[in-house]
């Protein structure tokens, strides 16, 4: 029986240091990138969601990133699908998956061997429940859901409104929990062999730092008219599109509206993006298989990567990894 793939995942909290770390590994063991980021994968949204920029992505082959449109709906079944496809291709040609993104749920869901359904669906209930949440708003949702399904509701976010929907109409139309439809849908058995690396920083002020200087520099890259697009794009679409939900992009939204100042506006982004980082601290410190990398000291990405060589050096699979260094990009 033929090995399963091995893949590198760099994972963990936003404006840590992921892309270029990412791309470091990839050409010393010959690898592509595929994209971990559930916004990256839509066009023209390539400042707020922190898609590479061109120097980086002439450096390796990247896939999954910016083939979708803004009105076109991704869900985290879709990429498992679709992620899957893309590491057994590059796998097949004798390349290596290094996977670089903070979607927790993408890259728990594909490594370890969550399957999803298309059962208890139904488009009525679907726009019933979506204006619902547009009235009552998403505490309200992720109440109802509470009442029904506990685990579920300790699992998903609030703000993850797209997600809070989805388990309800399952716990309506089903009668049972998501959260059961959830444990079935584990395999017994991953399909790689992985380890998941989480750049972080030990003193959490670093690491907030970093968010507020990111969000500056997308400012001064072109942000403001980015998100002036998307703005006039919603204004005309039937109902939100998942696009709209990404932070720097929502943020701004009151801006262009009137409602408050930029300097506001921009305070909110990394707010919110601080939240987040936090939100996936929390998530990627439940993964088994998760292994800490400390940013604190290091200086550059030369340093990071040889601290990462030193976490790679301790997995199982290490001998066969090293026999891919030196392949270059292809």
């Amino acid at each position: 029986m033929a090995e399963k793939p091995i893949v590198i995942a760099v994972t963990g909290p936003t404006a840590t240091g992921k892309t270029a770390l990412g791309i470091e590994l990839a050409k010393k063991f010959s690898g592509e990138i595929v994209s971990c980021d559930s916004m990256q994968v839509y066009k023209g949204l390539k400042i707020g969601t922190a898609q590479p920029e061109e120097g980086e992505l002439s450096q390796v082959r990247h896939h999954l990133i910016g083939f979708l449109g803004w009105e076109e709906n991704f869900s985290v079944s879709d990429y498992v699908k679709l992620a899957g496809e893309t590491i057994g291709e590059i796998d097949s040609r004798g390349r290596l998956p290094v996977l670089v993104g903070g979607t927790g749920l993408y890259a728990r869901s594909l490594l370890r061997g969550f399957t999803f359904t298309e059962e208890c669906r139904d488009d009525n209930l679907r726009a019933k429940l979506f204006s619902e949440a547009q009235k009552l708003g998403p505490d309200e949702m992720h109440r109802k859901l509470a009442e029904l399904d506990p685990v579920s509701a300790e699992e998903i976010h609030p703000n993850n409104l797209k997600r809070v929907l989805r388990a309800l109409e399952y716990c309506i139309l089903s009668g049972e929990p998501f959260s059961r439809q959830t444990e079935r849908s584990r395999q017994a058995e991953g399909p790689y062999r992985y380890v998941m690396i989480c750049p972080v920083f030990r003193d959490r002020r670093r690491l907030y730092e970093r968010i507020n200087a990111r969000v500056d520099r997308m400012l001064e890259k072109g942000l403001l008219e980015e998100a002036q697009k998307l703005y006039s794009f919603c204004k005309s679409a039937p109902k939100p599109p998942t696009a709209a939900q990404s932070i720097g992009y929502k943020e701004l939204f009151p801006y262009f509206e009137g409602q408050i100042a930029l300097e506001e506006a921009v305070e909110n982004i990394k707010r919110e993006s601080r939240r987040y980082a936090k939100r996936q601290l929390t998530w990627f410190a439940r993964e088994p298989e998760i292994r800490y990398l400390y940013m604190d000291g290091l200086c550059g990405t030369d340093a990071a990567l040889e601290e990462c060589m030193k976490i790679l050096e301790s997995c199982e699979f290490y001998t066969e990894l090293s026999l891919r260094e030196g392949g270059g990009a292809h």
